[in-house]
């Protein structure tokens, strides 16, 4: 269940990688049209998305309500709350809507957990691959300017080295998946090692491995997004967990601005993700 107020078409784009292909046709025509939605009967809802009343009624169940009814009344006041920023470029609509989309459903408290168990490993090993890459550099680097023990593994399987002692593992998804990297998840879960989900969406099978899953949100512009769109709220969720990792000792703080500390604000996004890319 999504039922969240204000959260509710972030929600339900991070949640239709789980669903039946016709909920997940629903789903997507509700996050791309909700003031059609809002404005039109189930029964007109149900025409325009060649689908029936019945999928209409069970995709509003799936996200925690009773009905349409309820449903539409939620979706009104999200669209009724959420104003846009003024003064922002169309062309980087998509980027600083997917850096406050992620904000917005970020959990404190499990941030707060993870950023502990990072403070406490001796070692953080980062898997990735694909898009996921970028993210995943940016992570261990910052990690190394703390003083922390980091690697990236971007390719091939490799297994964890006992030797490294407590040991946490974080795997980064965005797009793709690689069998090596869901191998090595099983063994690490084997071998009693924390796993930690950095993923876009709610449905894959790392967040089924993993102890923990941060979520970044799945973009409203999904369909045709640039490479910038795609990794822009997971860049985020990782900077505001190494902001966490920085309360949990000063030494952090002190050795990444001494390291020319990197910082992703909603308001300099494009210029950093251009010279993160271009670099």
């Amino acid at each position: 269940m999504v039922k969240d107020d204000f959260n509710l078409l972030i929600n339900i784009r991070n949640m239709m990688g789980g669903l039946s292909p016709i909920l997940e046709r629903v789903g997507r025509f509700v996050t791309e049209n909700p003031d059609y939605v809002m404005r039109h009967t189930i029964t007109e809802l149900a025409d325009s998305i060649d689908t029936s009343e019945g999928s209409i009624t069970r995709f509003c169940r799936a996200t925690g309500f009773k009905g349409f009814a309820d449903f539409r009344t939620a979706l009104a006041l999200e669209q009724g709350a959420n104003q846009p920023i003024p003064g922002v470029d169309p062309a980087l609509k998509p980027i600083i809507d997917s850096i406050c989309d992620s904000d917005k459903i970020l959990d404190s408290a499990e941030l707060n957990t993870i950023a502990s168990q990072l403070h406490e490993a001796n070692h953080i090993s980062i898997y990735a691959v694909g898009i996921a890459v970028p993210v995943a550099m940016l992570l261990q680097m910052n990690l190394m300017r703390m003083g922390k023990s980091a690697s990236l593994i971007d390719r091939l399987y490799q297994p964890i080295n006992p030797s490294e002692g407590r040991c946490v593992v974080i795997a980064v998804h965005i797009t793709e998946a690689s069998a090596d990297i869901l191998q090595m998840l099983v063994q690490a879960r084997q071998q009693g090692h924390k796993i930690i989900a950095l993923s876009r969406g709610s449905f894959h099978p790392f967040t089924q491995l993993a102890d923990w899953n941060l979520q970044a949100a799945v973009s409203c512009a999904s369909s045709g997004e640039s490479g910038f769109t795609e990794i822009a709220g997971t860049m985020m969720v990782v900077d505001r967990l190494l902001n966490a990792l920085e309360q949990k000792d000063e030494r952090y703080r002190q050795q990444r601005e001494a390291s020319q500390k990197s910082v992703f604000s909603i308001e300099s996004i494009a210029n950093k993700l251009t010279e993160y890319f271009m670099s």
